[in-house]
């Protein structure tokens, strides 16, 4: 007889899987997990996954998550084994999360640059956007201030017997009447 290993009905389909495919040059970077931040990468993989499936997928999200987490994980492994699940979107998935690994391995924080370069636009829009606030606040307290003026020189050009009942009778709306 022979056994499983020799008979090629009980071949490895993975081994003959990853033969038949073509895959990236950066899938032939390895990745030191150590070094990367996976807290960081995760919620991207989530958003990924959510959004090539047109619905979060907790069941592939984890499997995902698993995969990675694995002390040396395979990209090209990695690939065969999410095909099921996000089909045709698999490779592009796979090739984008794997240079984010890379530049994130690189990175001294484990964090992939474009995500610090994404944070830094958004703090750069919010500081933007504070900004505009702020100017757009300071030119209604300047219009108040020449209301209020313009209000004040009213009240000082009429005469002072005249002053004396109109400010009784008129009040400034910015001057609070306690």
């Amino acid at each position: 007889g022979t056994s499983a290993d020799q008979d090629s009905r009980f071949s490895n389909k993975d081994k003959k899987l990853l033969k038949s495919l073509n895959f990236p040059p950066e899938f032939n970077e390895k990745i030191d997990m150590k070094k990367i931040k996976l807290d960081v990468i995760k919620p991207w993989m989530t958003a990924r996954i959510t959004e090539l499936l047109g619905f979060e997928d907790e069941v592939v999200i984890d499997f995902a998550f698993g995969l990675l987490e694995e002390k040396n994980p395979d990209p090209k492994m990695m690939q065969i084994n999410l095909t099921g699940f996000l089909e045709k979107n698999t490779q592009p998935f796979i090739l984008d999360l794997w240079r984010l690994l890379i530049s994130a391995q690189q990175s001294k924080s484990g964090i992939p640059q474009k995500f610090l370069d994404e944070k830094k636009q958004e703090i750069m829009r919010n500081k933007e956007h504070q900004e505009s606030l702020k100017q757009r606040q300071e030119a209604v307290m300047d219009n108040i201030r020449r209301r209020k003026e313009a209000e004040d020189q009213d009240l000082r050009k009429e005469s002072p017997h005249r002053q004396e009942s109109t400010t009784r009778q008129r009040r400034s709306r910015f001057v609070s009447n306690c």
